[in-house]
């Protein structure tokens, strides 16, 4: 009876493939970058009560939803959360696009828009899989949670830990629809955004000699972040593979015949999972009390701009083998087991929820947030079925 519900199930999916792809072509056609979620919220959100489920929404300020919407079978059983994130990142400069990048045009077998992969596919997968499943009638005990924050991608402050705040971020395990490339993601690493500053004196850009020019003196600290970077290569995790820095962005000088007074660097640096917070906040003070040392005149400060947790499963979770065992329902084999390197709100749902958190979705994690981003529509309907068999194993 169980795999004739599942093969059901998988025959629904593959029969309302044109509607998963106008769902995702209709996500996309809201531009819902962050800070501008409403829209697409409400759309979601009706979604979910076309399907029965009890909708709230969650606001940290007026027009910033998180849709949480449950489905309470009334059966005894586990809590599963299935979440996904509505805000996306502009499209940046459009001569780099040639499919307009809200239009979610239809080529060589892809969707191609901002957000196609990051991630309104995955929001996708786990609409159409829920409402087949309520379709079709198909009994299951528990609770299913669906999810949808806002503000996911500067951190989730009114998104995901607004919702824990609330206290209403619980589950027994979780599944987040962040773009995997079809494989099964179980870590991710922590990022720490560090701002650093330097101070001089400023004078005449003709003498030189009477001021001290700070980005001079912040050229002297991005010399020695690289040389960081390349030590950190060496710190490595098996799924996650080596911690990194990246100098994002620089702000400094006011006009090219003065000498800066002030320079300003954003350091974006990726932690892994045995690597503390205040460790590395550490280290960052330790490399400009150095240069401090070499350098006398060098004025130097650090401030902490963006904490971001990581985490990682131990692989013997029941959720990693539920997901594992869908997938190998719907594809024939066994999924690759990796790590992302990106944040997510997975992190925040493992350590503010404390529950276990897997992440799968259809999009190449390698090209979220490109121009021309695109979904492949054969991996948006199997990765749809994958989503719809795990649901029927934790909760069927």
């Amino acid at each position: 009876m169980k795999d004739e519900v599942a093969k059901t199930l998988h025959k629904e999916i593959e029969r309302i493939a044109p509607e998963i792809v106008s769902t995702v072509q209709e996500l996309v056609r809201i531009p819902s970058i962050t800070g501008d979620e409403a829209k697409v919220g409400a759309v979601v959100a009706a979604r979910c009560a076309a399907m029965g489920f009890k909708v709230e929404i969650l606001e940290s300020q007026p027009g910033r939803p998180n849709v949480l919407a449950t489905w309470d079978t009334g059966v005894p059983g586990p809590t599963l959360l299935l979440n996904d994130h509505l805000d996306i990142v502009p499209p940046g400069p459009l001569e780099y696009w040639t499919h307009p990048p809200f239009a979610a045009e239809i080529a060589d077998g892809c969707i191609y828009g901002r957000g196609t992969i990051d991630t309104k596919s995955g929001l996708t997968t786990l609409l159409m899989a829920t409402r087949a499943i309520r379709d079709l009638g198909i009994p299951l005990r528990g609770k299913l949670v669906l999810l949808f924050t806002c503000d996911e991608e500067v951190g989730g402050k009114h998104g995901i830990q607004h919702v824990a705040a609330q206290g209403r971020l619980k589950a027994d395990l979780a599944l987040v629809a962040e773009p995997t490339t079809m494989q099964v993601e179980i870590a991710t690493k922590a990022r720490l955004t560090v701002e650093i500053t330097t101070r001089g004196v400023a004078t005449h850009g003709a003498r030189p000699w009477l001021g001290q020019n700070a980005i001079e003196d912040m050229m002297i600290i991005m010399l020695r972040l690289q040389q960081e970077a390349k030590r950190l290569e060496g710190r490595r995790d098996a799924l996650l593979g080596f911690a990194t820095i990246n100098i994002g962005i620089i702000e400094g000088g006011t006009v090219p015949n003065m000498v800066p007074n002030k320079c300003r660097l954003e350091v974006d640096r990726r932690c892994l999972p045995d690597e503390t917070r205040e460790g590395v906040y550490a280290e960052f003070g330790a490399i400009l009390a150095e240069l401090k040392a070499l350098h006398p005149k060098l004025d130097a400060s650090l401030r902490e701009l963006i904490w971001w947790p990581g985490y990682k499963l131990d692989p013997d979770e029941t959720v990693i083998g539920h997901l594992c065992a869908a997938y190998e329902d719907v594809i024939g084999t066994q999924p690759r087991i990796a790590g992302k390197d990106a944040g997510t709100d997975a992190s925040w749902i493992h350590s503010l929820g404390g529950i276990p958190v897997v992440m799968f979705s259809p999009g190449n994690g390698l090209r979220a947030m490109n121009a021309d981003e695109n979904v492949n529509i054969d991996d948006l309907v199997k990765a749809t079925q994958v989503v719809g068999q795990f649901v029927l194993r934790v909760l069927g």
